[in-house]
């Protein structure tokens, strides 16, 4: 990945945004290539060139979304661990658009109370919310739409599956 200009990017927990600006910097006497990334929000992440390569991906494709729309639609993953042990590995998963769908699917069998016992905390909620965000900003680059319109898309995937 370059990392030109204009690139529209994925940084991990984040979300998606545009590579606004690459600056040559000196730092502690040498140059060094630091990519300054728009993220939502007015959200502005600035990462010297090696490590942008490493934390950036390219918005999903097409292909990568119908991995998504099957994962969005299958039954959901359940688990008896608690919240914090479900986070641990959730965090984990939100580099990725199919990460991000692997939450939302439990997530939504969760809040449709399909697990008995298993409603979301008021803490689980807001970081299902924070994950269908990101993949709803994500899909709307993707596919050049608005993110209310990918949301949608997103929720019928996932009453497919709770149905």
């Amino acid at each position: 990945m370059t990392l030109e200009v204009g690139d529209v990017v994925v940084y991990g927990a984040h979300g998606a945004g545009s590579v606004a600006a690459r600056e040559t910097r000196d730092v502690h006497g040498e140059s060094e290539v630091v990519i300054v990334l728009a993220l939502s929000r007015g959200l502005s992440v600035h990462l010297p060139l090696p490590r942008a390569r490493e934390l950036l991906r390219r918005v999903a494709d097409e292909t990568e979304i119908a991995l998504v729309q099957a994962v969005l639609s299958a039954d959901a993953e359940t688990s008896g661990e608690t919240w914090l042990q479900r986070r641990r590995q959730a965090q984990l998963r939100l580099g990725s658009a199919l990460g991000l769908a692997e939450i939302l699917r439990d997530g939504a069998d969760r809040d449709a109370g399909q697990i008995p016992r298993s409603k979301l905390s008021p803490s689980e909620r807001e970081f299902f919310k924070r994950a269908r965000e990101l993949l709803a900003n994500e899909i709307a680059l993707s596919r050049g739409v608005e993110p209310a319109e990918a949301g949608l898309w997103i929720d019928d995937q996932l009453s497919c599956a709770v149905a």
